[in-house]
Order: structure tokens, then sequence, then C-alpha cells
């Protein structure tokens, strides 16, 4: 199965210049399960723990090629919302919420009414 579409950070400096474009295809499931929550956290609250949680999430989705002090430095903070956003979106696209992930092995038959000979029931 061929990766997605790569998740991709761009790192600027004081002048908003480049310093570094950042890119994964693969996305391990502890970070899917991770971002879901954090995703989910975002869009009711937008405190510094969750901000700390998102910048954490991201050094460490990129392998930590940049440290979490560089990315509030130089990152700009609705293409992070946009990191975390794009691989919850892709982790939920992959997990229907409503597929049910193994077959049920304890299915009841309806009870079928005994006729009588009289066609009664």
């Amino acid at each position: 199965m061929a990766l997605g579409t790569p998740i991709e950070l761009t790192l600027y400096d004081d002048d908003d210049e480049i310093i570094g474009t950042y890119r994964r295809a693969r996305i391990p499931v502890t970070f899917a399960e991770r971002a879901m929550d954090l995703s989910a956290q975002l869009e009711n609250n937008q405190g510094q723990d969750q901000l700390m949680a998102m910048y954490q999430l991201i050094v460490e989705f990129f392998g930590e090629k940049f440290t979490v002090e560089q990315l509030r430095k130089g990152a700009d903070l609705l293409e992070l919302i946009s990191v975390v956003k794009s691989i919850s979106v892709r982790a939920g696209e992959l997990m229907p919420a409503n597929q049910v992930p193994f077959p049920q092995t304890n299915k009841t038959r309806p009870k079928r009414s005994k006729i009588s000979k009289d066609g009664s029931g």
C-alpha cells in the first residue's frame, strides 16, 4: 500500500526566510491517537497545556529534527494546527467511526414461531 501525501512543516527565521522544510508520509499509530485527542482539545480550548502538547507531538512526529524551542520560534501557528489536523483527519479516514472491525460471532437467530397443523400460530 502506498503512503499518503507527506505532511509538511516549514520553519522560518526572524526575517521569514525558510530555514527548513520537514516532511513525513507515514503516520505511526501512536501519533494518530495523540493527534486525534489533541485535535478535539484544540477545538474547545487553545490553552498553554494544549499548545505545549501540540509542540511536543510535532517535534516527535518529525523525528526530533528540531527542538520545541526552535519550533515555537520558527513555525507559523496555523501550520502547526494544520499538521495536527492532517494527522487526525488521515487517521479518521482510515478508521471510520461506525465500522465494526471484526465480525460478530455470537449472532442469534430470530426465533421461529411454531405453526400448528391447523394453520394457527
